[in-house]
């Protein structure tokens, strides 16, 4: 901690009314910076509010840090450079349980992220557990965990074991002598690779415990060691009180946090396990700090931050709102940093507005790149190189379900055998096609299930196992054979073959290989008035089944498409191989898919399956195709309106029957 000051220098310590709290009689060492440093942990530790004498949570973090780090008789080699945006990440962290941070590009946030991490634990080494996670162990050890190590070595001896090669603080054990796993600060990585591992971790755990914590108030008053403060405090401000000072004692339950770095690209599963596991067993013992450059609304991330009224509550005028699950979400937009805006040039990671300024040039404005790095801002529509975005399934209404009209509507199923294609699982959808309320044909996705097999039965092959259970699923359903497709790809004759013996020939067959078909492309044409036909705008079939359902979709015929659905649907980009006509679309691999995101895109294939089904065996068709097709002369037997009219026509004709009238 370095030399103590000169007796002539000794300034005075400051208790902040603790020994009015009956907290003041520590042992002292004669060094201030110790025992200073004693007292603001005794205070930041029960959160010492200004009207019982202290500085506050933050206040009192806050001369942690600066006696710690920024004191010149320490000697740390490491210094913290207080901002507005600092101050304002460690401030709303004293507040809430659960917070997100929502930054541009370089606006320190892993810095103060992990020194909150070592301050917390420094503070309570006994009782304080610190879990970071990031996408990547490589990646945090670049960002957040390089913070956390430069924080922890600018002080020795502090109360911890380092063990570099494991990425872990060992913290110390309650009876302050070895080292554990119960407290300390410990680094885990949700890549896929190292998911199942790092989750395992989290379920079931437990902030650290000693003797018989959580008493009531009435059993701590009834205990006598708080007689002192009846005098000095009222009833209502005694029962806030006496639970934080009990937080000093050796009775007590610690406190877990949870900081999650690059949040955006990390696994959905962890709200999961946050959620189910991790906030049942820590109830007020539990902190969640999740820290990215947002991309979109239905990633990890943007699940997380959303707003309690709805994203449709907030725009980028809002630098901060209430989340569903009662924390908060804070934006720091890099236009407003403080680098540009107080012209504080000892902040030098952050954005100038020369880096704002070709960004903009480069990507543009309205891109996802600039909402994103720039804005801080979550994007609606995602990912620029997305074959489809949020805003797709979202202002469409898509997400909705179908209030159907008279008429029953019928069942359809799809199945992606994605065991024989590359694929991760056989994926099997079943929908509901007819007429809503409205006279549009609609499709509405029902459900979504995996269809197991049995390995290890070696009497039945695989696709036999397989095509027997989606046969029975659907049976179950009332779906008949005319009603079901399976993609055909993979698979080969074999499995289409398997098909037509253990169910039915009238099953449909659909290949999402080869060129794309003839068939035109909604109502594109061209110059000629010729329409655009989906061989010369796409350059594959699977291509022309994938974006098939645009047209379908901004019509509000598509129906029933779930968060998990979507998210996986977004994920798909373009192709990126150099070479191809850019007015010629084509979606990328499904093995490159698997590669970049960690699984397939089994659930998404099978959906687009069901709409070709729709399209080939029931004629779906966009209502404005329709109107298109009966303004030339063709009449459209589906049309909306003269299918509205037929069935209100037929509804009336019903309820004023002669018979039926009383």
């Amino acid at each position: 901690m370095g030399r103590p000051p000169k007796p002539e220098e000794k300034p005075t310590l400051n208790y902040y009314g603790l020994k009015e709290l009956g907290y003041g009689g520590f042992p002292h060492t004669g060094d201030y910076l110790r025992d200073q440093l004693t007292i603001e942990s005794m205070c930041f530790r029960i959160g010492l509010r200004t009207d019982e004498g202290g500085l506050g949570k933050f206040g009192h973090y806050k001369a942690i840090v600066d006696l710690l780090w920024n004191h010149e008789e320490v000697g740390s080699h490491v210094r913290f450079i207080w901002n507005t945006w600092a101050s304002r990440m460690t401030l709303k962290c004293c507040e809430f349980e659960e917070i997100s941070i929502a930054g541009a590009a370089s606006a320190g946030k892993s810095s103060p992220m992990a020194l909150w991490a070592v301050v917390n634990y420094i503070t309570d080494p006994t009782h304080t557990l610190v879990l970071v996670m990031s996408t990547t162990l490589a990646g945090a050890k670049k960002r957040i965990w390089k913070n956390v190590i430069e924080f922890w070595e600018g002080i020795p001896n502090l109360p911890g074991r380092l063990l570099k090669s494991t990425n872990e603080i060992k913290g110390k054990t309650y009876d302050g002598v070895g080292f554990g796993d119960s407290s300390g600060i410990y680094l885990l990585a949700s890549e896929q690779s190292s998911e199942k591992s790092a989750m395992e971790k989290l379920i079931g755990i437990k902030a650290p415990r000693t003797g018989n914590s959580g008493a009531t108030y009435e059993e701590m008053i009834a205990s006598g060691e708080y007689d002192d403060l009846f005098d000095k405090f009222d009833e209502e401000h005694l029962r806030d009180l006496l639970p934080r000072l009990q937080n000093l004692s050796d009775d007590r339950i610690g406190t877990i946090i949870l900081i999650v770095d690059e949040a955006t690209g990390c696994s959905p599963s962890i709200l999961n396990v946050i959620n189910s596991n991790m906030k049942p067993g820590n109830s007020g013992h539990l902190q969640v700090i999740m820290i990215s450059n947002p991309a979109n609304r239905w990633d990890t991330f943007g699940m997380f931050s959303t707003p309690d009224e709805g994203w449709d509550s907030v725009t980028m005028a809002d630098d901060e709102w209430t989340t569903t699950t009662g924390g908060i979400c804070i934006r720091f937009d890099g236009e407003k940093n403080p680098r540009i805006v107080e012209g504080n040039e000892r902040l030098s990671w952050m954005l100038r507005q020369k880096d704002i300024d070709a960004m903009e040039k480069t990507y543009g404005r309205n891109s996802s790149y600039f909402n994103r790095m720039c804005k801080a801002w979550f994007s609606e529509t995602g990912s620029d190189e997305g074959v489809y975005n949020q805003s797709d399934f979202i202002s469409t209404g898509a997400m909705d379900s179908v209030m159907w009209g008279f008429k029953l509507p019928v069942m359809l199923s799809s199945l992606d055998p994605s065991f024989s294609a590359g694929g991760d699982r056989a994926s099997c959808t079943f929908f509901k096609l007819g007429l809503d309320i409205t006279g549009k044909k609609t499709l509405e996705r029902i459900e979504e299930i995996s269809l197991p097999v049995d390995t290890e039965d070696v009497h039945t092959p695989i696709s036999y196992q397989l095509v027997r259970k989606w046969k029975a699923e659907c049976v179950k359903r009332g779906v008949t054979p005319e009603n079901a497709c399976f993609d055909s790809t993979g698979g080969g004759i074999t499995f289409a073959d398997v098909v037509k013996v253990v169910w039915s020939p009238r099953v449909l067959a659909i290949s999402s290989a080869g060129k794309a078909s003839k068939t035109p492309v909604g109502l594109e044409k061209h110059p000629n008035g010729e329409k655009i036909l989906c061989s010369e705008r796409y350059s594959n079939r699977a291509t022309e089944i994938w974006f098939g359902a645009h047209p379908l979709l901004r019509s509000g015929q598509i129906k029933g498409v779930t968060v998990d659905l979507g998210k996986q649907i977004c994920a798909r980009q373009h192709d990126k191989s150099s070479g191809r006509d850019a007015r010629v679309l084509k979606i990328e691999n499904k093995r490159i898919f698997k590669s970049r995101v960690g699984n397939s895109p089994d659930e998404s294939d099978s959906f687009f399956l069901g709409i070709e089904l729709a399209k080939i065996r029931h004629g779906l068709k966009p209502v404005h195709a329709l109107a298109d097709e009966d303004d030339n002369g063709t009449a459209a037997s589906g049309s909306t309106d003269r299918e509205a009219w037929k069935h209100l026509c037929a509804r009336a004709r019903r309820i004023s029957g002669r018979k039926r009238l009383e």
